[in-house]
């Protein structure tokens, strides 16, 4: 099972430079040239995520385009959890909602779950 701490979706940047997300979301995108503390700010993260989950996760991987050196990206820092059996899920999702995640539901994908941070 994987599962994520932000919904990745895709935005088009006309030539004005206007960025626009794709026909199901609302809202405005921000794409912002790359910023390395991308990395130290991921791997701050996953230290977390390992601290109070470590006995139940196979990985925690950085993913999306944060993860790729160079390129703009939204500010938001994508990251894969990933575990053996659904039958751990709600011992992750109640440890993680202790120190500061809270759960979104699947946001509409089967087999993943969505987190975003609280602070």
């Amino acid at each position: 099972m994987n599962w994520i701490f932000k919904e990745a979706f895709s935005v088009a940047i006309s030539d004005s430079g206007t960025v626009s997300m794709d026909a199901k979301m609302k809202g405005i995108v921000r794409v912002v040239p790359y910023d390395p503390r991308w990395k130290n700010e991921f791997l701050k993260i996953k230290a977390m995520i390992v601290d109070c989950a470590g006995d139940l996760v196979n990985s925690v991987d950085h993913v999306g385009s944060t993860a790729v050196d160079g390129l703009a990206s939204k500010p938001i820092i994508d990251i894969d959890v990933v575990i053996d059996s659904d039958d751990i899920f709600p011992a992750v999702k109640d440890r993680l909602s202790k120190i500061g995640f809270e759960h979104e539901g699947n946001l509409g994908v089967e087999g993943r779950e969505a987190f975003k941070r609280t602070f």
